[in-house]
């Protein structure tokens, strides 16, 4: 079964209450925010291995809040949904760092084949650091 902590950020309730029953019926424990700050609180105290946000948020965008984000948890893997998807919003997401990008009403199991993809890249990617520290110690 699948694990690692989640962080879904939406101004809309409904959908986070079903983005948070999706996502943790896949086996993934999941924290829900409404707001950036209590997103931004909730990263501090707690290590995430991905975050989901919408990319309208209200007084903010998914993107400056997946900067903020990654000024707390560096790497973390951001999957950003909207509902107002073009493809300059999906361009400008993945030129700042977005892992991908999702148009709601998104479909569940294509949503949580990204999630799992992106949580087996971050462990790639780890992997390839941690090996490139031992080289670079070798020699």
């Amino acid at each position: 079964m699948a694990s690692g902590k989640i962080l879904v950020v939406d101004d809309d309730r409904s959908l986070i209450e079903v983005l948070k029953v999706r996502v943790e019926s896949a086996g993934y424990e999941v924290t829900a925010a409404l707001k950036e700050e209590t997103a931004l609180a909730a990263a501090k105290e707690q290590a995430f291995d991905l975050a989901i946000l919408d990319l309208q948020l209200e007084g903010t965008s998914g993107i400056d809040l997946m900067q903020k984000l990654h000024l707390v948890i560096p790497g973390l893997p951001v999957i950003i949904l909207t509902a107002h998807g073009s493809i300059e919003s999906a361009v400008e997401a993945m030129k700042q760092g977005a892992y991908s990008y999702v148009t709601k009403p998104f479909n569940a199991p294509d949503l949580l084949l990204q999630v799992e993809k992106a949580l087996e890249n971050r462990v790639l990617k780890a992997e390839i650091q941690r090996l490139k520290s031992f080289l670079e110690e070798e020699y």
